[in-house]
């Protein structure tokens, strides 16, 4: 059974900055309080970039070539939160002659809470 190496990440409004753009509920608290929410959340896509990473590390240009994964958003992560990405094999089987890996997913932040969680995989190294 495949168990990928965790990936850490810290959450800052810099990161969220670059990758969601300045002046957005992903990068000013204030434009985000004024749309009713507690301070700038960290876009979906950053995390699931995360993930991703952690899965590339791990299978490498089979990921690349036949990569899947599929997840749902448990609660928002925030600037200061540090998120660790995991996976734990739940299966392999055969296609087209090559093996796919199937993986459980997820994030967890510093209070190991799940805050993403989902389901990837991809061909084996």
């Amino acid at each position: 059974m495949m168990e990928p190496a965790p990936v850490t990440k810290s959450i800052t409004m810099e990161k969220m900055a670059l990758y969601s753009g300045e002046g957005n509920i992903h990068s000013d608290d204030e434009t985000a309080r004024k749309r009713g929410l507690r301070g700038a959340l960290t876009q979906g896509g950053q995390l699931v970039g995360y993930l991703n990473e952690m899965m590339l590390r791990a299978l490498g240009p089979g990921f690349i070539e036949g990569g899947e994964i599929s997840v749902t958003f448990l609660h928002p992560v925030r600037p200061g939160d540090v998120v660790s990405a995991h996976a734990l094999e739940k299966e392999s089987r055969s296609e087209g002659g090559r093996t796919r890996i199937e993986f459980e997913v997820w994030l967890e932040n510093q209070n190991g809470e799940k805050c993403t969680v989902g389901t990837a995989s991809g061909f084996a190294p």
